[in-house]
């Protein structure tokens, strides 16, 4: 069976009910989407992805690199990157060796992607737009007078 095969029946036996498409596998776990790219040239190659964890737009780009910089060399396994140019995905890729286990390696990966936003969202916090739109934010929900 191919890495995908095996990570969907993994991801069933779970009880995550994955999906598949035409690019891989969608699944939920604890409400959160995550994605996993099929890749027919490589039998022992994993991916999986949390995507669009934060949109990007041409006023947040600078700030939001600089948080996925800062993020990248906190966090360990995981790592993030402005997709398709307008929405960070964090992700996990790694080499398999025959006779790999699911179990560990996905509640790991999936468990390091959740901190990993959590990661950015503290860094984009500490940055010029951040500190705007969390200003912002909690200006809107002080009662008005």
């Amino acid at each position: 069976m191919t890495v995908c095969e095996n990570l969907s029946a993994y991801l069933t036996k779970e009880g995550f009910q994955p999906e598949a498409t035409d690019f891989g596998l969608h699944f939920k776990v604890q409400g959160l989407d995550f994605v996993h790219f099929k890749d027919d040239n490589d039998a022992l190659f994993l991916n999986l992805f949390f995507p669009q964890i934060f949109p990007v737009t041409a006023e947040n780009k600078a700030d939001v690199l600089v948080a996925l910089d800062a993020a990248n060399n906190t966090v360990k396994l995981a790592k993030g990157a402005v997709r398709f140019g307008n929405a960070v995905w964090v992700g996990v890729e790694m080499l398999l060796n025959e006779g790999y286990d699911l179990d560990a390696l996905v509640k790991r990966s999936l468990d390091t992607m959740v901190h990993y936003r959590q990661e950015f969202y503290q860094a984009y916090s500490q940055t010029p737009t951040g500190q705007a739109e969390v200003q912002a934010a909690q200006a809107a929900q002080q009662p008005q007078a």
